[in-house]
């Protein structure tokens, strides 16, 4: 089976219509860039909330190491 792209993604003739499959393109790549950096922070707080987490003990004291 042979599949081909509709006529409107593989080669579009009109201008208006190749520059908003361009700009939807872009967006997308905008929108996942965006998402990706919101996941990547919220590791990054998480990793930094433990780190502080475990510096202290049940009871409160701190743990900090001797340095």
């Amino acid at each position: 089976m042979i599949l081909l792209a509709c006529p409107v993604c593989y080669a579009p003739t009109d201008v208006v219509v190749r520059e908003s499959l361009n700009l939807g393109i872009f967006v997308l790549l905008g929108v996942t860039g965006v998402v990706l950096a919101c996941v990547a922070r919220f590791i990054v707080s998480v990793a930094r909330r433990s780190r502080e987490a475990a510096m202290y003990d049940v009871n409160g004291m701190d743990r900090t190491p001797i340095s």
